[in-house]
C-alpha cells in the first residue's frame, strides 16, 4: 500500500529549481534526482555505457572508459534511428532507477515525511503518469537570460540560445498544477515553498506500481501533459472561512498577493483601495525565522540578519492606506502561514473602503499586526547592526502604492523611515 505522495518538479534554465529541490529537501521530501541519475548510469564502466559503446562504436569512449558526450550527439542529432536506440538503451535503466529510489520511499521505515519529488528538467517534454502533482519554477524570460549570464558566465547571446532551446514558458506553465514564481529573492522563494509544502502534504498517496513511468500519447490527450488531470488555476476554494484582509505593505502589489494566495485578485471584484483608521505604518517587524546575509556600505559583512518589514501599531490620530481583498478558504491557512509572526486582528469597525461603489465588501475584515516578540527581534537587532530592509521589499512597495496614483503613494510615504539600511540579500536560509 503507498504511503507516499510524488511529485514532479521542473524549470527552464535558470529559473532556480534546484534551490526549489534543495529547500523541498530540508522540510522532509525525498529528492530523486533525473540528471544525478542520467549522471550515474552512464558513468565508465556501466553496463548502460558499455550498451552505448557496443551500438555506436568505441570511439564515444574516452581513455578512462568515461563518456564522450559530444560524440555521442553528433551521431544521434543527425540519425533518428540512432536517437531511437540510445533512447531504447537508457530510458529503461532510468525508468527502473527511479522506480527503485521510490520504492525506497515507500517503505515505512524510510525516513521522508511522506512526499517524493521527481526532479526532472525534462519533465514537460517527456511526461510522466501517476504524479500527484506538477511543479513548475518560473521566471520571465529576460531575467531567465540574466540570471544565466551572471551565475554560469555565458555571454548574453549564448544565454539567449539556451534558454530559445528548451521548451517555451507558455508551454512549460501549460502542465504545471502548481507554479513556483521565482522573480523575486530568496526571501520570497522561502515563503513560495513554505505554501507549496504545505499544499504537498494534503495530497492523496501515489499509487507507485508505474508512478513517473513515461506517459503514453493517449494518456496525455486525456489528461494534461504532465500525466494528470488538470486544475483550473481560476478555481478558488470558498469553503471554509472567508474573510477581508487589509493589506498596507507589499501585499497592495497584486502580484505579491496572487504569490501568496495563488490567484490574481481582481481590482473592483474583490480588491478594494481601503483605510485603516487608529493605526500608524511602522518599520518594525522583525522576520525571525530567516537568518540573511549582506554587504553594508562600509564593506561590512554581515552574516545573521534579521530583515526588517512593515507593521502597524494603534496611534490615535493616525490613518493608514493600503487595501482589502478577499480571502478564502485555503487562502486565508497560507496567508496566516506567511504572517506566521504577526497576529490577526479585527479591525472590521476601523476600516474605510474607498472604492467598493456595489457595496461588495460586507462582514470580518483582518490585518497582521507585529507580535511583541518580532517587534523585539527587531530592535535588538538594530541595536546590534544586524537589521536591515530588503531593497526589493522596499522597491515592491513603492511600485504597488504607486500604481494607485500620486496621492496614495504620498501617504504611503509619510510612514517615518526605518531606522536601519536598505540591503541587497545575499543569501538567505530558516533559523
Amino acid at each position: 500500500m503507498s504511503s507516499v505522495i510524488v511529485v514532479g518538479l521542473t524549470g527552464g534554465i535558470g529559473a532556480g529549481k534546484s534551490t526549489v529541490s534543495k529547500l523541498l529537501a530540508e522540510r522532509g521530501a525525498a529528492i530523486v534526482d533525473a540528471d544525478e541519475i542520467a549522471r550515474e548510469l552512464q558513468g565508465p564502466g556501466t553496463p548502460v555505457v558499455a550498451a552505448m559503446a557496443e551500438r555506436f562504436g568505441e570511439q564515444i569512449l574516452a581513455e578512462d572508459g568515461s563518456l564522450i558526450r559530444p560524440e555521442v550527439a553528433k551521431i544521434v542529432f543527425s540519425d533518428k534511428q540512432a536517437l531511437k536506440d540510445l533512447n531504447g538503451i537508457v530510458h529503461p535503466a532510468m525508468q527502473a532507477e527511479i522506480q527503485r529510489q521510490i520504492d525506497l520511499n515507500n517503505d515505512p521505515g524510510s525516513d521522508t515525511d511522506r512526499v517524493v519529488v521527481l526532479d526532472f528538467p525534462l519533465l514537460g517534454e517527456n511526461p510522466r503518469k501517476g504524479l500527484a502533482a506538477t511543479i513548475v519554477v518560473d521566471i520571465p524570460y529576460d531575467l531567465a537570460v540574466q540570471r544565466v549570464v551572471e551565475h554560469r558566465g555565458m555571454d548574453e547571446e549564448d544565454a539567449r540560445k539556451r534558454v530559445n532551446s528548451q521548451m517555451q514558458r507558455e508551454d512549460r506553465l501549460a502542465i504545471a498544477t502548481h507554479v513556483i514564481d521565482n522573480s523575486g529573492d530568496l526571501v520570497d522563494l522561502v515563503a513560495a515553498v513554505d505554501r507549496l509544502w504545505a499544499e504537498l502534504i494534503e495530497l492523496p498517496p501515489t499509487v507507485v506500481e508505474d508512478v513517473g513511468e513515461p506517459a503514453t500519447a493517449d494518456q496525455v490527450a486525456e489528461s494534461d501533459r504532465a500525466g494528470h488531470a488538470a486544475v483550473d488555476p481560476d478555481a478558488v476554494d470558498r469553503s471554509g472561512e472567508t474573510v477581508w484582509i487589509f493589506g498596507y505593505g507589499s501585499l497592495v502589489s497584486p502580484e505579491s498577493m496572487a504569490r501568496t494566495i495563488g490567484r490574481v485578485a481582481v481590482l473592483g471584484v474583490d480588491f478594494f483601495q481601503a483605510e485603516l483608521e487608529g493605526f500608524g505604518r511602522r518599520w518594525n517587524y522583525g522576520v525571525m525565522h530567516i537568518s540573511a546575509q549582506w554587504k553594508l556600505d562600509d564593506g561590512t559583512d554581515v552574516d545573521d540578519g534579521t530583515i526588517v518589514a512593515l507593521g502597524v501599531v494603534e496611534s490615535a490620530g493616525e490613518t493608514v492606506n493600503g487595501v482589502v481583498a478577499s480571502i478564502a478558504g485555503g487562502e486565508l491557512i497560507n496567508l496566516d502561514r506567511r504572517e506566521r509572526n504577526y497576529d490577526r486582528v479585527d479591525v472590521s469597525d476601523s476600516i474605510t473602503v474607498i472604492d467598493d461603489r456595489g457595496d461588495v465588501v460586507s462582514g470580518a475584515v483582518y490585518t497582521y499586526v507585529p507580535r511583541p516578540v518580532s517587534i523585539e527581534a527587531y530592535e535588538q537587532a538594530r541595536d546590534a547592526g544586524t537589521a536591515g530592509v530588503r531593497q526589493t521589499y522596499w522597491d515592491l512597495c513603492e511600485e504597488a502604492f504607486g500604481a494607485f496614483g500620486e496621492q496614495q503613494l504620498a501617504q504611503y510615504r509619510t510612514t517615518p523611515m526605518p531606522d536601519v539600511p536598505l540591503v541587497d540579500i545575499i543569501d538567505a536560509h530558516e533559523r
